[in-house]
């Protein structure tokens, strides 16, 4: 992917920061100014300075459209259409109006209505257009938006174009006062732009500029913007990464001077403690470098589960941005995703934060806490509460802070026969022997005996259905194979599965391996239980984590 071609696209800039009715907002004019320096820096872009046009404070609609116009017209590759501004709805419809210097917001025939520039952009033969509308509304226009839709939501519907990407902010006039250099939404995005984001690629795409400018609005308890994509990508490259290569550097386990339950306001105080970095996405790490490095648990996904020293985690992807409703199945090479399937493997600790929306129990009244150092155990798909499949991820809090919440010593085992397999559930070690005797401790798919000096033979038990939560599958003969070291890992993470006929398949390219033996009595419930828990319709959960 490459940038638009700047020759070949268009950006026009359009803002009202003086009004003769309403309340001036003068940040705006500063938002112009910069976004338009922005645009025409060569190392972000380059747009030429003919290709970027500014309207600030049009007086009439001739003022605001016509630029507008001729913009679309000659737009071929990109066209991004920007509003800074009041915005308007009228009380007894949903119209949205963009203001004029001499709007008013009880004569909406003053103001522009927004289906004008819907019309331009619908003409346009630009193959990707942007549009930014960051609209506040004096107190009166924002109490006549208070219905069953949000103000937000009202301009962002109000707005949506097919083919169009559209980012939409919306709230009540709050920037007029002294201080404040640009509005808030349009802020963000040009810190953004500005600075670049570390850990990001060379090229930032809008989406990604959209869900950082979010989250920090989200963090300060500012509205919240929405966007709307119907039928367009939202990886349109638009900016260079100015802090490409600014790798923040990975740390696994605790931060030093940070100690379990401390508690921040905000994503941008984890971010500079180094408890979580990303200030938008819940997974931090990657599989190229170990795995997850942190968790933010916060409610975002309805099945989640928190039982304080067990999280039942949602992996990432597959959600509506505007109504969090899970419209597609999550995929195991999302890179958070792939992050956490790694942790399973490498065992490094990871430290989970939980969010104020979470589990009431365990989290916070408001922000953010650090709850320690958990490992990822084990994952799985299974369909989720919205229809679509997605994976989950068992994590288990670490014995590091405190010894007595993770393990249960008041249920009184005999070490000898009893081994702890997860938090509350054990294993009979004589029927993993019985099994293991069974085959003589061959393994079940190669056939191979590991033996030590001295005869000694050793080979490993699995539970085809696990015994933790939410498998919790039974401690019997029929839910166990004897399988080696190798062959256990591999079945473990989904690397093989076994068909009803009990043929073992290699799922990295769907190959027959050999099959199963068999000399003892194997559920088929618990076969199709793990075939079923590692596949996400026909997709294998199957990522390259090298």
């Amino acid at each position: 992917m490459s940038l638009p071609d700047p020759l070949r696209s268009r950006a026009v800039l359009i803002g009202t920061s003086q009004y003769e009715h309403m309340p001036p907002i003068p940040a705006v004019e500063n938002n112009l100014q910069e976004l338009s320096k922005l645009l025409q820096s060569a190392d972000l872009w380059g747009l030429p300075a003919a290709n970027c046009i500014v309207v600030s404070n049009p007086q009439t609609a001739i003022d605001m459209l016509d630029p507008l116009q001729l913009a679309a017209e000659e737009a071929r590759d990109t066209l991004i259409v920007y509003f800074a501004g009041h915005g308007l709805v009228h009380s007894t419809g949903s119209d949205l109006y963009l203001s004029l210097v001499g709007s008013d917001d009880k004569r909406m025939y003053r103001s522009v209505a927004y289906d004008h520039v819907r019309d331009e952009l619908r003409a346009s033969r630009a193959r990707r257009r942007i549009v930014i509308l960051d609209c506040c509304y004096s107190g009166r226009a924002f109490g006549l938006m208070n219905g069953v839709d949000q103000p937000t939501e009202r301009v962002a519907n109000g707005a949506a174009l097919r083919g169009t990407y559209l980012m939409a902010a919306a709230g009540e006039n709050k920037t007029a006062e002294a201080g404040d250099e640009y509005t808030a939404f349009s802020g963000e995005l040009i810190s953004l732009i500005q600075k670049g984001i570390p850990d990001q690629p060379d090229l930032l795409d809008v989406d990604t500029l959209f869900t950082h400018a979010r989250e920090a609005l989200q963090d300060k308890g500012l509205p919240v913007p929405q966007k709307r994509e119907e039928d367009f990508s939202s990886k349109l490259i638009l900016f260079r990464n100015r802090a490409h290569g600014r790798i923040t550097k990975e740390h696994y386990g605790p931060i030093p001077g940070v100690t379990p339950g401390a508690l921040f306001p905000n994503r941008h105080a984890l971010h500079n403690a180094k408890i979580h970095r990303p200030l938008q996405a819940g997974i931090c790490g990657t599989a190229a470098r170990g795995g997850a490095e942190s968790i933010v648990v916060s409610g975002g996904y309805n099945d989640d589960e928190d039982y304080g020293n067990t999280i039942i985690y949602t992996g990432h992807g597959g959600r509506d941005p505007n109504t969090g409703e899970q419209i597609k199945d999550q995929s195991p090479t999302d890179s958070g995703n792939a992050a956490l399937i790694k942790s399973v493997i490498t065992g490094l600790p990871v430290r989970v934060v939980r969010g104020s929306g979470g589990n009431k129990k365990f989290s916070p009244a408001s922000g953010y806490s650090y709850d320690g150092l958990f490992a990822v155990t084990d994952y799985w798909a299974k369909p989720g509460t919205d229809g679509p499949a997605i994976l989950q991820f068992r994590l288990e809090k670490l014995i590091d802070h405190d010894v007595h919440s993770r393990i249960d010593l008041n249920r009184k085992l005999h070490p000898g026969r009893w081994e702890l397999v997860a938090p509350g559930s054990y294993a009979d070690r004589s029927l993993a022997t019985e099994v293991k005797q069974i085959y003589d401790y061959a393994c079940q798919i190669c056939g191979v005996i590991l033996e030590a000096p001295g005869g000694l033979k050793f080979a490993a038990t699995v539970h085809i259905r696990g015994l933790e939560m939410p498998h919790s599958g039974p401690d019997v003969k029929e839910n166990m194979l004897c399988l080696c070291s190798n062959h256990r890992d591999l079945f473990k993470y989904g690397a093989i599965t076994i068909e009803d006929d009990f043929r073992v398949i290699d799922q990295t390219d769907g190959e027959i391996i050999t099959n199963l033996t068999l000399k003892h009595k194997v559920d088929l419930g618990y076969i199709r239980y793990h075939r079923k828990h590692h596949m996400i319709g026909q997709q294998h959960l199957i990522v390259d984590l090298d």
